[in-house]
């Protein structure tokens, strides 16, 4: 490249015109640079700033919304249970239905009693009215509504059978939640159940303003019948507005309605956030005015002014101070130092100069070298890094060759209870003492591929025990001693197996709370139909019978869900013994006939009578075949056929069930013996389980070596199978010489229930 010319080499008025062109353009260029990240960087502060402080109004207006909504919804089901368990007493249903049937006073009376103890076991209830579904009232404890009728209309009741409504008492003035709900008598709808509650407490809980400063307020509205949104209760600042003042300017009731900024009824501009009470149609919002939000915005502003004014004066100042000492060669190595700063690096100053210009031209070459290979080297660095970027949810440990722990992410100092200084630098083992099933565990680091190792333990420095996961990563690429080679993601299970526990242990305590109230239901309802079985109506005897059963298939749940703690736990115990499995499958198959009869299904076995010996929990056995059993008969068809085979294969007894019955939709095969598992659709049409019977024999099945499977076509029936060991002579020799009397006895109080266990 030629010299740049020399000044000297210019005549005077062109070297004067070339200064002036160069000053103007320098100054400019100077003015952009020093102004324009100072620009960019005050409005991106401006707006960011202004962006995180909407973002924080609005996220506490929601949150404050989402605490208030599940405050009142909590309340508002709370009442709701309270009539819909009125309403299914069997003493108002059987006196209500009585009463439809003869109009005797005394059965009206007994209603009037029924409800007049519920208002006095219930404070905040202030009124209790039973209606015919004419709207003709038949009993209330309110004395000047006898006999009156009411506007069931205005009720809404909707087609699930309740509605939630606020009305004003006309006794008292005073605004009241009426909760109405359908009642049915032998599941026809037979009249309503009128409930009016205090709302003392729903008041309360949206009169709580914590969080929402001077100006912020929570409203509860619905959209009446002229399409009007009215507040249900009085606002902060207008206390008589419940009932009365229309909020159509909040816009709440809108499709997709999210947070957003309108005028409110006082004719301010305020932040609104609406939350849906889909239990009552209601909505109820959260809102602020926006003067109050953000008001530090303003200042912000005004501060931002004053420094873009103040640095664009010094930036001034500094370019014409500049512009009196460079000349061409300052534009030229500007060019080049922006070309560079575009990215291209290969660009070189031809600048022979011996002075500082030379020697700034220099430094702009050996930048560019050092860009150059500083850009490839952050190109490595950033192959390295993703790995951790994507896992960075977890506590996430980069180590060398060696285990030596270069980085470590927050969370990871979280899981330790260290400091990050603590932990970089040290050895992997040091830091993490794995074991499993309270045995050490060594994990290996160096392993070429990745591998994921569960069910591990950990504890901290504070002696906290955590339950992890480990994937261990090997990372590609330089395999120098100091880069990192495997990247170490932890994966704290602690909290996922604590809330399994308290799962496991509500169930249980649950289970075991009913048995004995159920116990005492069972046996008066038994008592009863003892003594005075000769002399109650038919229809009574029905609902007596109807009742046992309900408590027996209540119990048969209970024990189930006890069933499955223990099988959880570990804790299930079987009493081995020697079982003739063709001999219980055969006596099963004819214990299930009379069943089959009565549905015209074809019930046969196809199989030895006796002589297939196992060793197996007898009752646990019986469990498996009559809940396959009970299944098949109960999802075929009348005129259906379920077939039983038993057959040997081997070291195992194959024991299938054969039905013709409905079929299972291929996409709930792989969930068919999950716990509380129920197929969607027509298989669960008109079933009553719980889904833990298949989860149940499964675990006997597996508890006895054997597997279980399924196959099936829907409309074509299916096929259950599962195996038994056979049991060897040395087994049979063992299990004669023990003494099964005492064992008998306990295991024929162990409690197997079949009737709730379903497909």
């Amino acid at each position: 490249m030629a010299h740049l010319p020399s000044s000297n080499n210019l005549p005077r008025p062109l070297m004067r015109a070339a200064g002036m062109s160069i000053r103007r353009k320098l100054t400019v260029l100077m003015l952009l640079i020093g102004l324009l990240p100072t620009l960019v960087v005050s409005a991106i502060g401006y707006l960011t700033t202004s962006n995180e402080l909407r973002t924080k109004t609005t996220d506490q207006l929601v949150s404050t919304a989402v605490k208030q909504e599940q405050k009142i919804t909590g309340l508002l089901q709370q009442r709701q249970e309270d009539v819909v368990t009125l309403t299914n007493r069997f003493d108002l249903q059987s006196a209500l239905g009585q009463y439809l049937s003869s109009g005797r006073s005394a059965d009206r009376d007994a209603i009037n009693t029924i409800l007049q103890d519920r208002k006095a076991r219930e404070p905040d209830i202030q009124a209790v009215t039973v209606a015919d579904p004419s709207g003709k009232v038949i009993a209330t404890t309110l004395d000047d509504n006898q006999g009156k009728s009411l506007p069931l209309g205005d009720y809404a009741v909707s087609g699930d059978g309740t509605s939630v409504s606020v009305r004003q008492d006309d006794r008292d003035g005073i605004n009241k939640l009426n909760i109405a709900t359908k009642i049915s008598v032998n599941k026809q709808s037979s009249g309503v159940v009128i409930v009016v509650f205090r709302m003392d407490d729903i008041t309360a809980a949206i009169q709580d303003y914590t969080g929402l400063g001077t100006t912020g307020e929570t409203v509860v509205a619905f959209k009446n019948s002229l399409g009007h949104t009215i507040s249900l209760f009085p606002l902060r600042f207008d206390t008589d507005a419940a009932l009365s003042k229309q909020l159509d300017s909040l816009h709440l009731f809108d499709a997709g309605s999210s947070t957003h900024t309108e005028t409110d009824y006082r004719g301010h501009q305020v932040i609104v956030a609406p939350r849906p009470i889909g239990f009552a149609n209601w909505v109820l919002a959260t809102k602020i005015d926006t003067d109050e939000a953000l008001a530090s915005i303003v200042q912000l502003r005004n501060a931002l002014i004053t420094t873009v004014v103040l640095s664009s004066v010094a930036v001034l100042i500094v370019a014409l101070w500049l512009t009196e000492f460079f000349t061409k060669p300052i534009l030229y190595l500007a060019e080049i130092a922006q070309r560079i700063g575009k990215g291209d690096f290969g660009v070189r100053v031809n600048l022979r100069r011996n002075d500082e210009i030379g020697l700034l031209g220099d430094s702009i070459n050996t930048m560019g070298m050092s860009l150059n290979d500083f850009v490839s080297h952050i190109q490595s660095q950033r192959n390295r890094l993703e790995v951790i970027l994507n896992t960075t949810i977890e506590s996430i440990l980069a180590i060398d060759k060696h285990g030596t722990i270069l980085t470590a992410n927050a969370a990871a100092i979280g899981l330790t209870q260290l400091s990050r200084e603590e932990i970089v630098g040290k050895n992997m083992n040091d830091i993490f003492g794995w074991t499993r099933d309270l045995q050490p565990f060594t994990v290996r680091y160096d392993n070429e591929n990745s591998l994921t190792i569960p069910n591990l333990e950990f504890t901290d420095h504070t002696g906290a025990t955590h339950f992890v996961r480990l994937i261990v990563a090997r990372v590609s690429g330089d395999q120098a001693q100091e880069a990192i080679q495997t990247i170490v993601t932890v994966h704290d299970e602690t909290k996922t197996r604590e809330l399994e526990n308290m799962k496991i242990d509500f169930v249980s305590m649950a289970a075991h709370e009913l048995r004995t109230p159920l116990a005492s239901l069972r046996g008066y309802i038994e008592l009863i139909s003892y003594k005075e079985g000769q002399h109650l109506s038919e229809e009574t005897s029905k609902y007596l019978k109807q009742a046992l059963k309900s408590s027996n298939e209540l119990g048969g749940l209970i024990n189930n869900l006890l069933d499955v703690t223990r099988i959880e736990r570990g804790t299930l115990t079987l009493h081995m013994e020697h079982v003739d499995l063709a001999e219980t499958v055969s006596q099963a198959v004819n214990d299930q006939r009379f069943a089959a009869e009565d549905k015209n299904i074809t019930l046969s076995y196809d199989g030895p009578a006796s002589g297939d010996d196992v060793s197996a929990d007898g009752i646990a056995l019986r469990e498996v075949i009559n809940n396959l059993l009970t299944n098949a008969l109960k999802y075929t068809e009348p005129h259906g056929a379920v077939r039983v085979t038993l057959r040997r294969d081997g070291d195992f007894y194959i024991t299938s069930v054969h039905d013709t019955g409905v079929g299972i939709p291929k996409k709930a095969l792989p969930y068919l013996f999950t716990k509380f598992y129920r197929v969607h659709g027509g298989l669960d049409s008109g079933s009553t389980g719980t889904g833990l019977g298949l989860f149940i024999s499964k675990s006997i099945v597996e508890r006895h070596n054997g597997t279980i499977s399924v196959t099936s076509e829907e409309g074509a029936g299916s096929v259950f199978t599962f195996t038994i060991p056979v049991a060897d002579e040395h087994q049979l020799a063992e299990l004669k010489q023990q003494d099964q009397s005492a064992q008998t006895f306990i295991r024929r109080h162990r409690g197997w229930i079949t009737k709730n266990t379903t497909r």
